[in-house]
């Protein structure tokens, strides 16, 4: 899919944030963990971020997110059961005192 240069528009991070309806912490975050991809959401020269806004940001913003929630699951499996109150090599709490 073409996307025209009329329908594109380059953002701040203050007005990214602003169209989604979230803080600029927010969007710092969702770069951090991946959720917005360099290159395809955003461009960086030197210190200098800026975002790519068009009709398909939201649904590329959706899909990655969806696919890393399906990641985390298959990532983080946890036997029940099992609880670890302390680390082992410290000594356990003294609760009679």
């Amino acid at each position: 899919m073409t996307i025209s240069h009329s329908e594109t528009e380059i953002l701040t991070v203050e007005q990214f944030a602003q169209r989604l309806g979230m803080s600029r912490t927010t969007a710092f975050d969702w770069l951090k963990s991946g959720i917005l991809v360099q290159g395809k959401h955003y461009f960086k020269i030197g210190r200098i971020l800026r975002f790519v806004w068009d009709e398909t940001m939201l649904l590329t913003i959706g899909m990655n997110t969806k696919n890393r929630k399906d990641k985390n699951q298959k990532k983080s499996v946890r036997p029940k059961g099992i609880r670890h109150l302390h680390n082992p090599s410290s000594p356990p709490v003294n609760l009679d005192y």
